[in-house]
């Protein structure tokens, strides 16, 4: 789990998530992002939602016309001051941000419809407590293969290793479904090509693959990967995501 102090240091360097470098996307399976946000908004229909691991707001903003309340929680204050900003913005005034932990929001028990984490925090009995009883789960995860090979050029690395174990998806269905809930499961696989060494040098410091990235100290293994990972489209990355969607089972 990353910490929210690496997403603290983001949003003070960047004043939340920045702007991305350029890249070049193949979506062979299909556009996680996109299929997470129609399967969340399928659930809307004036309903209320909880999103854990807000973040910035700025993709719970992009989905919250389509819910009658809309409550974001973070661990990391820094964010949640980028947060209100772009709720300022956006002027949605049905949408709240506030410090919250995902595994004890204090919300009350069956007081949302809906709980969305995008490669944010899972915590199933929390989820299934504060759900009603045709509540829904709509979560995005980070798939055990992502970026494996440059995770192995740096010996290290968000869930290094965990490729030779339980894959993550699998794992995550198993603990959503021991709390009550019935789950779809989809797995996606893309390729990033990156236009340009600064610009991968630049998007690793803005995520958590590696949340003590440091361009002069992992100078070696990162030219090194740069030099495997090059061709014609750019320097690839091979990405592994999931979308989990979990309804609370029948009693």
């Amino acid at each position: 789990m990353t910490s929210p102090a690496f997403y603290s240091k983001v949003a003070g360097q960047f004043g939340g998530y920045p702007d991305w470098p350029p890249r070049t996307t193949h979506y062979p399976d299909g556009d996680p992002e996109e299929y997470f946000d129609t399967a969340l908004t399928a659930f809307g229909a004036g309903g209320r939602l909880l999103d854990v691991g807000c973040a910035d707001g700025r993709n719970l903003l992009a989905v919250a016309d389509r819910f009658r309340q809309v409550l974001g929680i973070d661990l990391s204050p820094e964010m949640l001051e980028a947060a209100h900003r772009h709720q300022r913005e956006a002027a949605l005034a049905h949408v709240a941000f506030e410090v919250g932990d995902a595994s004890a929001t204090r919300l009350a028990r069956g007081s949302v419809d809906v709980v969305s984490s995008r490669r944010g925090p899972l915590c199933p009995a929390e989820f299934h407590r504060v759900l009603t009883d045709q509540g829904a789960v709509v979560h995005l995860g980070i798939g055990e293969q992502d970026v494996r090979a440059l995770k192995e050029a740096f010996g290290r690395g968000q869930n290094y290793g965990r490729w030779c174990g339980v894959p993550a998806a699998q794992e995550d269905q198993a603990r959503l479904e021991e709390a009550g809930f019935s789950v779809e499961h989809r797995a996606f696989r893309f390729d990033e090509y990156f236009h340009s060494a600064d610009d991968l040098r630049g998007f690793l410091r803005k995520v958590p693959i590696f949340e003590d990235f440091d361009p002069v100290a992992d100078k070696e293994p990162f030219d090194a990967y740069v030099g495997r990972a090059r061709s014609e489209r750019g320097i690839h990355l091979a990405r592994h995501w999931f979308v989990l969607v979990a309804r609370k089972a029948l009693p």
